[in-house]
């Protein structure tokens, strides 16, 4: 079933306009009169989108989550710049909308669902390619590799700078994190 252009374009504005108010005060602080009113849109059109302004925000997420799967999807870390470069590319096409997101959401990156995914990733191919054997290691590298990465990232959002820095920052700190769990490449 294809969705309406006009349906498309109006979640967008409410998606963009709650992100815009999100930078600038809480999520609890935001009613919907105030999110319509800097929208420009009526109420009524809004609720025909959302029930509530937690579900534009859950949204948000999920497509955050979406976009940064489908750049972790068909990679192995062990092509830690093909990872990298799919999380730089991302960051860069979008770097004000998760700016933002990093401004309202400060653990977005650090504790939240976009971590989570790239940790998952990493004790996947950690798994099947690592002649460790010991859960509690592979998960303590996983873990301790995207939280590395994440955290550069976040730093690169919330003060600037080079991304291609950060990018090949990341993939030597990565292929050091993992070294010892990972097969030797030529």
């Amino acid at each position: 079933m294809k969705t309406d252009l006009r349906v498309v374009k109006t979640r967008a504005v409410i998606k963009n306009t709650l992100v815009e108010l999100m930078s600038e005060k809480e999520i609890s602080d935001i009613s919907v009169a105030e999110l319509c009113r800097k929208a420009k849109i009526n109420r009524k059109t809004f609720y025909r989108h959302y029930g509530e302004i937690s579900s534009v925000k859950s949204e948000i997420e999920n497509e955050a989550l979406q976009e940064f799967s489908e750049s972790l999807k068909n990679e192995s870390i062990l092509n830690a710049e093909a990872i990298i470069s799919g999380i730089s590319k991302v960051l860069r096409e979008r770097r004000e909308f998760y700016a933002r997101m990093l401004k309202f959401n400060p653990d977005l990156f650090g504790k939240g669902r976009l971590k989570t995914a790239l940790c998952r990733t990493l004790a996947v191919t950690l798994r099947r390619h690592s002649s460790e054997k010991d859960e509690m290691k592979i998960m303590a590298a996983a873990e301790f590799t995207a939280a590395g990465v994440f955290s550069l990232y976040s730093g690169w959002l919330e003060e600037g700078g080079d991304i291609d820095f950060v990018s090949d920052i990341s993939v030597r700190l990565v292929r050091g994190a993992l070294s010892d769990f990972l097969p030797k490449t030529k």
